[in-house]
């Protein structure tokens, strides 16, 4: 589902493009399209708070022979040291795939990682948001880091999340289902654009 992701943000960026991605886990949805990344010379920079994730992403990243397009670091995207560490000190865009959901503070990650992207450039998040529920489903998704080990965050309703992109300040260019993923009467999966001012 996160590899789709990835090729629906890389499809809308520009040749060239500089990319902070925010919550790149072990990269393995990336780097399925590393000749993309390759052929359309885009470099992306990624952070993830978790040690073991990082690791993983750096061995397939040395795996897929992609270490001139993408670099990982540990760290937090509240952190502006851990950002400001990167090479690239302005990005034409920020990416968040299926990160939104684990941060504490979404308002905040979206100004922190806005202000290493040049003016007018972009935040792009992808991620399944609910649109109806039962009782017992959010308390099942928290529990399916302890089965998977891969931590979903906390469910995540479409509402809500519209009110964290109007409270972060920066215009909504586009709120749409992402063709081929998660969209049926219970959720669905969001390419959301916002551009920073």
């Amino acid at each position: 589902m996160t590899s789709l992701w990835y090729a629906t943000v890389l499809s809308r960026v520009s040749n060239g493009s500089k990319i902070l991605d925010i919550g790149i886990g072990n990269a393995s949805s990336l780097l399925v399209h590393s000749q993309t990344l390759k052929s359309k010379n885009i470099t992306v920079c990624g952070v993830d708070y978790t040690q073991e994730y990082v690791d993983a992403a750096q061995l397939n990243i040395k795996n897929k022979n992609a270490e001139d397009n993408v670099t990982v670091v540990y760290g937090s995207v509240y952190d502006s040291l851990v950002l400001s560490s990167f090479p690239i000190k302005k990005f034409d865009a920020a990416y968040f795939s299926g990160s939104i959901s684990l941060l504490p503070d979404p308002v905040s990650a979206l100004h922190s990682a806005a202000e290493f992207v040049k003016p007018s450039g972009h935040i792009y998040i992808t991620q399944t948001y609910q649109k109806r529920g039962f009782p017992g489903l959010a308390q099942f998704k928290r529990n399916l880091k302890f089965i998977t080990t891969v931590d979903f965050g906390e469910l995540t309703w479409e509402k809500d999340i519209m009110k964290v992109f109007k409270e972060s300040g920066y215009e909504i260019v586009s709120h749409n289902v992402i063709e081929g993923s998660v969209d049926n009467p219970m959720q669905s999966a969001y390419l959301t654009v916002l551009k920073v001012i």
